[in-house]
């Protein structure tokens, strides 16, 4: 178990740490004196928001964060941060995310997902920190047996790729704890976070088009999008309305439903 340390003596990684829940982590460390290393490859984010996240904390908060361009499967690039920086803890966001798309791409979901998990846990080991947070997903629940889940549920067979990878990540995170009970694991499994931070200044704004539903409900109000998508017809909703609505399109996002994934 990783010793207790004042968050000023504490140094936090933060994988994908300039995207939607990334940024706003790296926003609460900052404002309670954690020192933050964001690292992130922005190929779903963009480095706008380190000037966003500045004028949020202020600049003597900002002083304690660093920024590297890099992605977590780049072994190297991780050696030279965990070298830079004396890292006591890692929350672990990096990952694609959109499970529409991981149906379509199961090979480079598994590929990206579970190999940056094993790099970066293999480098921790190797720098002495044992200490990590996983942002995994609901989507290990899989289809339950009874609402509303609690802590308590058991994981079931996930079902498409993408909640696959957090469901192994997780049993590989597990396993690393069982093995050697000095790591201090956390799983965080989310229900479709969304919001905005207060200021205004940051929120949910991917590249392309949005594989969640509230970016691509507030792309269309603010009239970047035609219309919203609605898939499937099992939902209770007027049959005229439902037919009106459950066309595809070439620009269209992957199927949504309230279950979509965290």
């Amino acid at each position: 178990m990783a010793s207790k340390k004042k968050p000023q003596d504490t140094c936090v990684l933060v994988t994908g740490g300039a995207g939607f829940i990334g940024s706003h982590t790296v926003v609460e460390l900052l404002q309670n004196g954690y020192e933050a290393v964001i690292v992130d490859d922005l190929s779903n984010a963009s480095k706008v928001v380190l000037e966003r996240i500045r004028t949020i904390v202020g600049d003597d908060a900002y002083a304690n964060l660093s920024f590297y361009e890099a992605d977590v499967n780049d072994r190297a690039a991780l050696e030279r941060i965990f070298s830079e920086h004396d890292v006591d803890r890692v929350i672990h966001f990096a990952g694609f995310k959109a499970v529409g798309e991981s149906v379509t791409k199961p090979i480079e979901y598994y590929s990206n997902n579970l190999g940056n998990t094993l790099t970066l846990v293999d480098v921790m080991r190797a720098h002495g920190c044992k200490s990590i947070i996983f942002s995994s997903s609901s989507t290990v629940y899989g289809d339950p047996d009874s609402l509303p889940l609690t802590e308590e549920s058991p994981k079931k067979s996930a079902t498409n790729p993408y909640g696959w990878t957090k469901w192994m990540i997780e049993q590989i995170l597990t396993d690393l704890h069982t093995a050697d009970p000095e790591w201090n694991v956390v799983l965080l499994r989310y229900f479709n976070p969304i919001g905005a931070h207060p200021s205004g200044l940051m929120g949910e704004d991917p590249k392309g088009i949005p594989n969640n539903l509230v970016p691509y409900v507030a792309q269309t109000a603010v009239g970047k999008r035609d219309y919203v998508h609605v898939y499937g017809d099992d939902y209770p909703t007027p049959t005229e309305r439902a037919s009106a609505t459950t066309s595809t399109s070439a620009t269209s996002p992957p199927a949504m439903s309230p279950r979509s994934g965290g």
